[in-house]
């Protein structure tokens, strides 16, 4: 398949907010905290959107279609899916916890950051996203609610991808606010906006025709499902099919207007001569508590470096999306986020 042959690839609006808060106590959290994040952020928003009684299930709801909740955070699948996505009961999450550190004492002052990055129509809903962190954070955190304040929220402008050390930039990602294209949004301490996002997209470089060597960093657990069995054995075929559903599957639910091309066959074929001359992936195993089910949860899964050779071009974009979307089961917690080093 030659560049000029290459599938087009909806390209998904993105936001990412990065969010700083600030500890009342000493405390204790757990290591991997997109779980409790994503877990703290769903019962806060719930409290500040639903204008039903809490027994109100969402499922049933008279409402939900119109509902920032149910949008955000309970993604049914309103209309038949397309043949591809036949069965699947939910839509995937519209959004993305980047937890930054492991750290799991917690000193009164210490901060807390952590980025949470919104995909297509989830974008405009940011206001409604920072409420709610803002309302979790004051309600507490964790099994003991440990309570924090939300200082500040800021933004990033997609242009600083191109300016922050070009390859791999999700692998050398900064933690500092000041620079790479980071724009204040929040003041935590005037409690109120002080700019307006601008939805970005992940404007893929010029397509070099003459691509034959990528190495992919996976930087936290990645869970990829083959043949109902998770596995870290897999061909770049297999690889590519997974990252081309994550991205469809985002772009059909949470982007109307996308044209999404369900005739993927000739990349999947390309997909074959693609050869990994290096893999060095080992697994690491998590757990997450789950409260609806009363239960710990394993959630591990691969990190490592994965080294491609072959004509790669053609999944240029694919890459690039993936560095921003992540892949495979549990994304919305953190799991599955790629690095992308050309070359």
């Amino acid at each position: 398949m030659s560049s000029d042959e290459s599938y087009k690839l909806p390209n998904i609006p993105f936001l990412r907010l990065r969010f700083q808060l600030s500890s009342h106590s000493n405390c204790y959290l757990p290591e991997y905290k997109g779980s409790l994040l994503r877990g703290a952020f769903g019962h806060a928003l719930r409290r500040t959107v639903c204008v039903m009684a809490p027994q109100q299930a969402c499922d049933s709801c008279m409402l939900r279609q119109q509902c920032t909740y149910a949008r955000l955070f309970e993604t049914f699948v309103q209309e038949p899916a397309p043949r591809f996505l036949r069965g699947v009961p939910t839509a995937p999450r519209p959004y993305v916890f980047e937890p930054f550190d492991r750290n799991k004492n917690y000193q009164s002052g210490d901060l807390l950051k952590f980025d949470m990055v919104l995909f297509g129509q989830a974008v405009e809903l940011y206001p409604y996203v920072i409420y709610s962190v803002e309302c979790m954070a004051k309600t507490g955190l964790g099994k003991n609610r440990h309570r924090f304040s939300l200082d500040n929220v800021v933004w990033q402008d997609e242009t600083a991808f191109a300016h922050a050390g070009g390859n791999g930039v999700a692998a050398k990602q900064t933690t500092q606010a000041n620079s790479n294209g980071w724009h204040a949004l929040y003041s935590g301490k005037e409690r109120k906006l002080i700019s307006q996002a601008v939805p970005q997209r992940r404007a893929a470089n010029p397509i070099d025709n003459s691509l034959n060597a990528v190495t992919l960093h996976f930087l936290t657990p990645t869970r990829l499902k083959f043949r109902d069995s998770l596995s870290i054995d897999f061909t770049f075929r297999m690889l590519v099919f997974k990252m081309l559903r994550r991205v469809l599957e985002l772009a059909h639910f949470h982007l109307p207007d996308a044209e999404v091309d369900w005739e993927f066959h000739d990349l999947l074929v390309a997909a074959d001569e693609v050869q990994i001359t290096g893999r060095k992936l080992k697994w690491h195993d998590w757990q997450r508590r789950s409260n609806r089910q009363d239960t710990s949860m394993k959630m591990g899964g691969f990190v490592g470096g994965l080294t491609l050779q072959g004509e790669l071009a053609p999944f240029q974009a694919l890459l690039q999306a993936c560095e921003v979307v992540h892949v495979g089961k549990g994304a919305v917690f953190g799991n599955g986020k790629v690095g992308v080093e050309f070359g």
